[in-house]
């Protein structure tokens, strides 16, 4: 089978003049284009305005010139605002960074960036305690870069970083901002994961009020949901009409299960399926010269737009080791007692993506686009939930040998025009071979969602002769 199934900056076959309407799965309706709001009207010149500039009896206003700030890299649509070689972070003195480095809680080398998330004028980065010397696991930097290689601001203050109590944060692999201005925080317990993990602390959720960086609500996991090397790596929130009613779905990928987490009620419930699990086919791993197998399982997770005429959503997910994605209706798994019950509830979504098909994290912008990482391939990738989930309709968006070497993490904001933010990690060579110190390590990079899929498959306005046939064929491999 070829592996050359990217359907990758297609010039367009049909647009249409007038946005068109298409339906999901779940039978929500979306407007194709992206311009939501109309071109500002022109207005004619006040007349006694301009009679009293004439006269000189008022100056026209100057318009301000504001400072534009250059990327470091272009990537196809995609602007590098950030890069590291290592991370450091910005200690209250000189003396108490020499000090921790000299004690081994700060061992620069041992600190890799996985997480990272974008909220008003902000950007959060999640450090897992990969290994020993990490001394703050959630940080902060300006959204607007101020210098390429910036030292981290732990989050919410150094005071959350203490070894002598599982009140503190001890272990962040990724973090969600919700539309009502929260920071939703999964901090998985687990520390030396890449060594010996050690669970020291039960996995919990924190959320934080991001105007005043308090602490709002704490909800510890039962002792039931913490498996024998469970691995709490992922999160996603769901919010509607109602921040109170709020849900979050955390993703196991270790022991292969998802926790539903409901704010209104305070309590959590464990969810499984087989399609959790990890495929054999796809526990090979290659990232250029390196080969390495992980039998990761149900991680990456995406909702469908909020349809304020059809209360369900769809949660697409996929395990890190497979080549599928698969769907289950929130509906379903928000019902504590009954979701077992439903019989058929978890779906194969479409065709395989194809070998080397192995996706990290991905979400969906406001439009029903779904973005997500290729690890295996460089890429980011793109996805029209209109149209059948098939290679045909699969595009790639950016592809670099150099600067998306293994794209981890992937949000969307929460801007007007959105944009799409990756950050890369090199994670595979982290582990197994070491990071060379004197090259670019660590990028943060974004796009507009509407330049990064424009003309490609995957632009609701392109649209080719077979896009909506659904997918018949046999079972593939891959």
């Amino acid at each position: 089978m070829s592996d050359d199934w990217f359907q990758s900056w297609d010039p367009p076959s049909f647009i249409p003049s007038e946005p068109l309407r298409f339906k999901s799965i779940n039978n929500t309706v979306f407007k194709t284009d992206y311009h939501s709001s109309s071109p500002l009207e022109q207005s004619s010149p006040n007349p006694l305005l301009t009679y009293m500039v004439a006269l000189s009896l008022i100056r026209p206003q100057q318009k301000q010139q504001t400072s534009r700030v250059v990327p470091l890299e272009t990537t196809g649509p995609f602007k590098t605002w950030y890069y590291w070689k290592t991370l450091d972070f910005a200690y209250p003195s000189e003396e108490e960074r020499n000090l921790a480095i000299f004690r081994g809680d700060f061992i620069p080398k041992n600190n890799l960036p996985l997480g990272v998330e974008v909220y008003g004028n902000r950007i959060f980065i999640s450090m897992p305690q990969w290994k020993p010397g990490v001394p703050a696991t959630l940080a902060v930097i300006p959204r607007v870069p101020k210098e390429p290689s910036p030292k981290l601001n732990p989050y919410p203050s150094w005071n959350w970083y203490r070894s002598d109590t599982c009140d503190s944060i001890t272990s962040v692999f990724r973090v969600e901002a919700d539309a009502c201005g929260r920071l939703w925080v999964l901090d998985s317990g687990l520390i030396d994961v890449t060594i010996k993990p050690k669970q020291i602390c039960p996995p919990k959720v924190l959320i934080f009020d991001l105007h005043t960086d308090q602490l709002l609500y704490k909800h510890v996991l039962p002792k039931e949901f913490i498996k024998e090397d469970s691995l709490y790596s992922n999160i996603l929130v769901d919010v509607r009409d109602d921040c109170h009613s709020a849900h979050a779905y955390l993703s196991d990928v270790w022991r292969y299960g998802i926790v539903v987490f409901s704010l209104e009620k305070m309590r959590s419930w464990r969810v499984t399926d087989h399609l959790f699990f990890p495929e054999p086919l796809a526990a090979a791993y290659q990232v250029h010269h390196l080969h390495f197998e992980w039998t990761d399982g149900v991680f990456g997770l995406s909702l469908s737009p909020h349809d304020c005429h059809n209360r369900d959503r769809i949660l697409y997910f996929h395990p890190m080791s497979s080549f599928r994605e698969f769907y289950v209706k929130t509906s379903v798994i928000c019902n504590e007692t009954g979701w077992s019950e439903v019989k058929d509830a978890f779906q194969v979504l479409g065709q395989s993506r194809g070998k080397s098909g192995h996706v990290s994290a991905s979400r969906i912008d406001r439009n029903g686009v779904m973005f997500y990482n290729l690890v295996t391939r460089d890429s980011i990738g793109c996805w029209d939930i209109r149209k059948p989930y098939k290679r045909a309709n699969l595009g790639v968006v950016a592809r670099s040998s150099e600067t998306l070497v293994f794209p981890n993490d992937l949000k969307i904001d929460k801007e007007k025009r959105q944009s799409v933010w990756v950050l890369t990690n090199k994670l595979p060579f982290f582990i197994y071979e070491g990071l060379d110190e004197n090259m670019v390590n660590f990028r943060i990079m974004s796009a507009y969602v509407d330049d990064a899929v424009r003309n490609t498959i995957c632009d609701p306005r392109i649209v080719h002769t077979d896009t909506y046939l659904e997918y018949i064929g046999e079972e593939d491999c891959y």
